[in-house]
């Protein structure tokens, strides 16, 4: 945390010369036991980089930074299969009970475990700053973005004839987490979060929680993201219980000059920066 709130208040080129030394000790923190409280510090350490890194000194995190998403995803996906499955075993009884397993990665996690919710939810403010920042910036994030969220042409597991057998195409990790957060949603009313809405609006973040108690929390966030980026969607202005309202207003105008698109991503970025700020700062009051 330290790192990254030097690295926050420090001009974009005066530490670029140092991006291989960062790299090389963000590699080495990465190398050790899955610590769910070092590792919610790294995607903010993540998300600084974002804001204070050029494109092309991103290129070589890229993979890293990837990777560990992916694997944060995997490990709330696996936790949500496992708690279906233990209540499918065992009966509504044990809902909400926390359970510990180990991974195919071999570490524990615990449900209900707050140091593994607060790495759920940095690593989705990771994700939510991504998508929030315009593509020029993150050039190389477009070409993985699609393992995360649906396009516009994705049909999102429509079924294929490949062979003569029946394939399923790869879903997007935030439909599946959308679906399975669905199902637990409904068998904890007291944690349903499936009818607040998130308004989605270009250049701004949708996460601005510090923490969460349970990952139902995270519903909103996954059921937007889950359609919002689908013309099937975005032709609506508002959907079913957990669909995005759209602000189609806040989308720069084809005829507006590029000098006012500039001025609107100068002040939707500034604001994204004080919202990671105040991330960063609350961090330093918990500890």
């Amino acid at each position: 945390a330290n790192i990254a709130g030097a690295v926050l208040i420090i001009i974009k080129a005066s530490f670029s010369a140092c991006v291989f030394i960062l790299t090389e000790r963000l590699v080495e923190s990465l190398r050790l036991p899955q610590v769910p409280t070092l590792h919610a510090q790294v995607f903010l350490f993540f998300r600084v980089l974002l804001l204070r890194m050029s494109p092309q000194h991103l290129t070589s995190l890229w993979p890293t930074m990837i990777t560990e998403l992916v694997q944060v995803f995997l490990l709330m996906e696996q936790e949500l299969t496992a708690d279906e499955d233990i209540s499918r075993i065992a009966g509504p009884s044990v809902a909400g009970l926390e359970t510990t397993y180990t991974g195919g990665n071999g570490f524990s996690t615990s449900y209900n475990s707050q140091r593994w919710l607060n790495l759920y939810l940095s690593a989705c403010k990771f994700l939510d700053l991504a998508l929030a920042l315009p593509s020029e910036s993150l050039p190389q994030f477009q070409m993985y973005r699609w393992a995360f969220i649906p396009e516009a042409s994705d049909d999102s597991g429509l079924e294929v004839r490949r062979q003569g057998t029946h394939q399923r195409e790869f879903k997007p990790y935030v439909v599946r987490l959308a679906k399975l957060l669905r199902k637990r949603a409904k068998k904890n009313p007291e944690e349903d979060c499936t009818a607040r809405v998130i308004a989605w609006e270009p250049g701004h973040l949708l996460l601005t929680l510090y923490t969460i108690r349970s990952m139902e929390q995270l519903l909103p966030f996954f059921n937007v993201l889950s359609q919002v980026f689908n013309s099937k969607v975005t032709s609506r202005s508002a959907g079913h219980s957990g669909s995005p309202v759209l602000n189609t207003n806040a989308f720069p105008s084809k005829d507006i000059k590029l000098e006012s698109q500039k001025v609107f991503w100068s002040k939707a970025r500034q604001n994204i920066e004080e919202m990671v700020e105040k991330d960063f700062l609350e961090g330093l009051i918990k500890t």
